[in-house]
């Protein structure tokens, strides 16, 4: 198999949703060569900081947690799209049931600017509907949410996490797999950490050696 990583690297001092807010403060309480060894700490560390899993506990409030939600491991279909609104329309695929649904529209490039949390791509919810409807496993986003920045309901994310179905935001590098995704399974690893509603993850595409990308 190949492992191509889908995850933002996550570095002290970088930002969390809506950009203004730290997402993560290490603290180093051992450093070489003054102290022969190395332990660090999270000083801070913001649920929903890079590329994070959101669980159903995030807006339902009798919804899995992410330490209840099992673990992601789903075949891939990659939509690529530069709707600024995502619609139903863009995500006619064939059958979804089951699969990890992945919209790349290249929002990872804005990564670090100002705009990333502002104009990018957002799903309808009609689209939502349509996806609750399929019975995906997960739905995957190189944008920060699927839901407008000044949304006051959110609710694509009512929607499907409504329907039990997680949400993953801020991947990166979908481009690796726009061309072409046969035979790949999409992972998710987030924390397990009891009673949170969403944690960084580790996100990837697992390709057989050979297969298209």
């Amino acid at each position: 198999m190949r492992v191509i990583d889908l995850t933002r690297p996550m570095r002290d001092g970088m930002e969390a949703y809506p950009g203004d807010v730290p997402g993560l403060a290490v603290e180093h309480l051992a450093r070489f060569p003054e102290d022969e060894y190395a332990m660090s700490r999270f000083a801070l560390l913001h649920a929903h900081c890079g590329t994070h899993f959101d669980s159903p506990r995030h807006f339902i409030a009798d919804g899995a947690d992410v330490s209840e939600v099992p673990l992601i491991a789903a075949p891939i279909v990659v939509i690529t799209t530069d709707a600024p609104e995502i619609g139903p329309e863009e995500l006619s695929r064939g059958r979804l049931a089951g699969k990890a649904v992945l919209i790349h529209t290249g929002w990872d490039k804005q990564v670090g600017t100002a705009r990333y949390y502002r104009d990018y791509p957002i799903v309808t919810p009609a689209a939502a509907k349509f996806l609750a409807g399929q019975g995906i496993a997960v739905l995957g986003l190189d944008t920060p949410s699927p839901d407008p920045p000044d949304s006051s309901d959110y609710p694509v994310h009512h929607i499907l996490l409504g329907a039990g179905i997680p949400i993953v935001e801020g991947l990166v590098n979908l481009k690796s797999l726009a061309a072409g995704s046969k035979n790949a399974y999409f992972i998710a690893f987030p924390l397990k950490v009891k009673g949170m509603e969403a944690t960084p993850t580790r996100a990837a595409a697992l390709l057989p050696e050979g297969g298209s990308t």
